[in-house]
């Protein structure tokens, strides 16, 4: 199996070892959690805040984004 490095803020690794029981890799821990934690339910929350924005989102004029792209 291919090993590969994840950055983690300190704070969050000493959540995940909160978790993590004996013997038990990150790996294991992290799919357990990914197990019960769909994707959906991650995707769903992510589309309500893209709607949320978009709701109060008030665009500009080509002219006014042309000059702050310049800038």
């Amino acid at each position: 199996m291919a090993m590969t490095t994840i950055s983690l803020q300190r704070h969050t690794k000493e959540r995940l070892d909160d978790y993590k029981m004996g013997n038990m890799t990150y790996d294991e821990l992290l799919n357990i959690f990914m197990e019960k934690v769909t994707i959906e339910d991650i995707s769903d929350e992510h589309i309500k805040e893209h709607y949320e924005r978009l709701s109060t989102f008030s665009g500009v004029t080509k002219e006014e984004f042309k000059k702050r792209m310049r800038t």
